[in-house]
């Protein structure tokens, strides 16, 4: 796909307040500039506010041009507010770092490109070039684009592309300007084989995150490796050895498919096996938390992120109220006009431990809290100066639940003397309610209450996972 865009030229002495402008116009379904539209312009490449191009003259005169109206738009007018001769032929460049002297221009591709916002090119790193000797002037890509399209549990704050060959990947380089096209090739030798870039992005297990850089022409036809970070600590890695379907071309964007990206393949989570009649394995920490004692987040029941306000305006399955659930209803008397489904269990895209952890942790359900505290020695102690319940096993082995208390409202309830644990498992009878297992220093066991609750997830896995 070709990017283009079309320049009309005013000259400073007409009706323009002594201000030289240039109307551009992005042609449609290119992915030439930094911001992509790919959701609602199938690709579209539009304007952004602040956006800058530098034009030069016949004389080699150049002037810097802003974006003065059309922002995330394909048409746009841009403005220098000074003089500038309208004598052929025009050369513009973008960014407007990029320079052109006595035919070539010279362009960099950045080693770090950094990403402001996830679906689009880094801001300014995609360069461009128009020549012509009319008042039109259509942009042309200089480089091509790399996709890497990702999902998971990871969070990813940088991505080193290389090219396994060593070709380089950034650096200066020159385009030839002719009346024939144009033609890119490295220029200098500062350059090598690695782009990065930088982002703070925590990934969706179920939706994927689109990752683009620019990279020269020519470079990836015999493979490329990427890597994945969070901070120093890499999460991921693709490697595509000999592959000429990656190989970058002018124009073009190519793309990986979704790569999932699980932070040690799920069991970055330490986990017990308490010996259990089932070989389930307990976590030993809350979800949120990254140790036993700290309470970790709060989630009501179904929904898999925490929040400011629990109540029944704010939850995700009902209409305002406890008679109006929208999933999980068996009772059409509790229903959103009715509503009934045959949900008892938590789906995996409903289940917190596994939209926070990743594929293999899940919720327990009544039956498996009940499991629990049949087989364990249950006491109320202390661990780090915090009130909680240590389930110890036959074999030795324990876990620690902090009384990390609830959430209504805005407000925490009873954190330190009591502990509430959201199970899997619906109440049937009450659709309005789903089971949790509860206790204090003197109790423990299964109850119900409200969906819309704020309270502690304890994440498990099954034998055959770990």
């Amino acid at each position: 796909m070709m990017g283009m865009v079309m320049l009309v030229s005013c000259n400073k002495d007409k009706d323009n307040d002594g201000k030289a402008v240039f109307h551009a116009t992005i042609e449609s379904r290119t992915q030439d500039r930094t911001y992509l539209d790919p959701v609602n312009g199938q690709g579209q490449v539009k304007w952004m506010d602040g956006d800058q191009i530098r034009i030069y003259n016949g004389n080699g005169e150049d002037a810097v041009f802003t974006l003065t109206s059309g922002a995330n738009t394909t048409n746009g007018t841009f403005t220098y507010a000074g003089e500038f001769d309208m004598v052929p032929p025009y050369l513009a460049v973008y960014p407007i770092t990029a320079r052109y002297v006595d035919g070539r221009s010279t362009f960099r591709v950045s080693t770090v490109q950094n990403l402001t916002e996830t679906g689009t090119f880094a801001n300014g790193a995609n360069p461009m070039l128009a020549y012509g000797t009319g008042d039109n002037l259509y942009f042309q890509n200089l480089c091509g684009g790399l996709g890497i399209r990702l999902y998971g549990n990871a969070h990813v704050s940088s991505i080193a592309i290389m090219d396994v060959e060593g070709a380089k990947l950034n650096g200066q380089f020159m385009v030839e300007v002719e009346d024939a096209g144009l033609e890119s090739y490295p220029y200098g030798k500062e350059g090598n084989n690695l782009v990065t870039l930088t982002c703070d992005v925590t990934l969706s297990p179920t939706d994927t995150t689109d990752f683009y850089a620019v990279l020269p022409v020519g470079v990836l036809c015999n493979g490329v490796l990427v890597e994945i970070y969070d901070g120093e600590t890499q999460v991921g890695e693709i490697s595509l050895p000999d592959s000429h379907a990656a190989q970058v071309m002018r124009n073009t964007i190519k793309s990986f498919p979704p790569v999932e990206v699980t932070v040690g393949g799920g069991d970055e989570h330490e986990y017990v096996d308490l010996g259990l009649p089932s070989g389930l394995l307990w976590a030993t920490c809350n979800v949120g938390a990254d140790t036993p004692e700290v309470y970790g987040d709060y989630f009501a029941w179904g929904e898999t992120t925490p929040k400011d306000t629990y109540n029944w305006s704010t939850y995700q399955y009902c209409n305002g109220s406890y008679n109006t659930m929208t999933k999980y209803c068996q009772n059409s008397s509790y229903g959103y006009n009715g509503f009934t489904d045959d949900l008892t269990t938590l789906l995996p895209e409903d289940d917190a431990a596994t939209a926070n952890w990743g594929e293999g942790w899940r919720m327990p359900t009544k039956a498996e809290f009940e499991e629990l505290y049949n087989n364990t020695t249950v006491t109320w102690t202390q661990q780090n100066g915090v009130n909680g319940r240590l389930f110890t096993a036959a074999n030795g082995n324990s876990i620690f639940l902090p009384a990390a208390g609830y959430r209504n409202n805005s407000s925490l309830f009873t954190a330190g003397s009591y502990g509430y644990y959201w199970s899997s498992s619906l109440d049937t009878d009450d659709p309005y309610d789903a089971w949790y297992f509860y206790f204090g220093s003197d109790y423990c066991g299964m109850s119900d209450d409200y969906r819309y609750y704020g309270q502690s997830v304890r994440a498990v896995r099954s034998s055959g996972q770990n």
